[in-house]
């Protein structure tokens, strides 16, 4: 991880790339996860799956390589790991995903891997910390299972044997593990569907191994996330022919629909009269909520607003809040991530680990408004007895609990957005009220 990154790493959203690779691979049903490090590595990693997938302790395994593995190499504890495994799992896969310190050895892991005699096949990914935060470990394992593609690749005699195969996308840069991550999945999922589209496959969020193999044969790959899966685009282009579309991850009714119309000028679709609908109808409601509440409570004001996350939330939020809900004198972008990014819509953007200086004088210098970011924005500010209205959007989110289903992006994350805004300037109103 790079150094400004471990300096920012007690207030903003970043894990080591270990977490990110682990995150990845987790998410395809019948893999199983061998941390060859420590057990601080393996307990991090689980742990941070664990919070969206319950069956992760089941699925991970750590090889606790001994004091003078760095010297001699980690074949005896890789080894046992995999013996653990063979005994008490029946996995359709390992992933062996060394850490920091095991990634400067240079163990041959399928050289390993082939003495265990196994009933599985076993792949090795080296993403420790040293390797980036999380974006750069999951680019990792998405690029390590681009290399078993190539591999395999029997795309040309599919396609030609296949006339009548309806035309399919691939969504990448989605993970469950993000906030809402397996809502928004749903609801793109929906979106796309509804509109005429088939998903061929999306890796990092619940495709299957077979899937994930099909990748070429889809006609479009769509990058929701640039952090996570440009870089794998782009290697699918130059490999395989595929075009690609950077297109983000859409918030707000307006900013979907704009997110669907980019989408369509490039890859059209049969259906998107259906989604229209939808909008309209959603959006009418919208409006006729918020004039009721501007009736008696003014308009949905907020003197600054700070939106704290990762590039493609970041912007897709800010975008939608100001444009299509909110007002407001001040809106600042933390993005946790360097971005080329740069919303019209805010006034001021920060980046971490570029921009540190100028994050801190956002707290320091803040007299209130609305907070859109996790709970280590909130700490701070509460840290610092500042007042503010809070939203959460992004992990970690540790003082709120969410039971329901209800997305954040697309049509339905709109009203979910727009009625968790709203709820958070009433409560805050109430609390007025009451101190009075």
């Amino acid at each position: 991880m790079p150094e400004p990154n471990w300096k920012t790493a007690c207030h903003h959203m970043s894990v080591c790339a270990l977490t990110g690779a682990s995150a990845f691979f987790s998410s395809i049903p019948g893999s199983f996860i061998l941390i060859n490090g420590p057990l601080w590595c393996y307990f991090y990693a689980m742990k941070y799956v664990e919070d969206y997938d319950a069956s992760a302790l089941r699925r991970f395994h750590c090889t606790q390589p001994e004091g003078n593995a760095l010297v001699y190499g980690t074949e005896k504890d890789l080894l046992a790991g995999l013996d653990f495994v063979k005994t008490n799992f029946t996995p359709e896969r390992v992933f062996v995903i060394n850490n920091c310190s095991v990634s400067l050895v240079g163990d041959d892991i399928a050289g390993i891997a082939s003495k265990a005699g196994l009933p599985w096949p076993v792949y090795a990914a080296d993403s420790g910390g040293i390797a980036g935060d999380f974006p750069e470990g999951y680019e990792i394992a998405l690029m390590r299972v681009i290399d078993e593609i190539e591999k395999n690749a029997v795309t040309d005699s599919i396609k030609a044997d296949a006339p009548d195969r309806k035309p399919s996308v691939n969504l990448l840069g989605l993970t469950p593990t993000y906030f809402r991550g397996e809502e928004d999945i749903a609801e793109l999922r929906r979106l796309l569907e509804k509109a005429g589209y088939r998903i061929n496959a999306i890796p990092g969020g619940g495709s299957t191994w077979e899937e994930i193999m099909r990748l070429p044969e889809a006609d479009l790959n769509i990058v929701l996330r640039d952090e996570l899966a440009l870089k794998a685009a782009r290697r699918l282009k130059q490999e395989f022919g595929m075009p690609f579309l950077s297109a983000g991850i859409p918030y707000g009714v307006k900013g979907t629909l704009q997110w669907l119309e980019k989408i369509h000028a490039v890859f059209p679709a049969e259906n998107m009269e259906a989604v229209k609908q939808e909008a309209e109808t959603v959006s009418a409601r919208l409006q006729f909520r918020s004039s009721n509440m501007q009736s008696l409570w003014g308009p949905l004001w907020f003197d600054s607003i700070l939106v704290a996350a990762p590039p493609s939330e970041a912007a897709g939020i800010a975008e939608a809040v100001r444009g299509e809900w909110a007002d407001t004198g001040n809106l600042v972008i933390h993005f946790t991530q360097d971005t080329p990014l740069r919303p019209a819509a805010a006034n001021k953007i920060c980046i971490a680990g570029k921009d540190d200086a100028a994050m801190k004088e956002t707290f320091e210098n803040w007299s209130g408004g609305l907070v859109l970011g996790s709970s280590l924005e909130t700490s701070r500010l509460v840290r610092l007895k500042k007042p503010f209205i809070n939203c959460n959007i992004v992990l970690p989110s540790y003082h709120e609990i969410i039971a329901t289903d209800s997305p954040l992006c697309g049509i339905r994350g709109a009203a979910n957005l727009f009625e968790k805004i709203w709820n958070a300037k009433l409560q805050d109103c109430m609390d007025a009220v009451t101190e009075k």
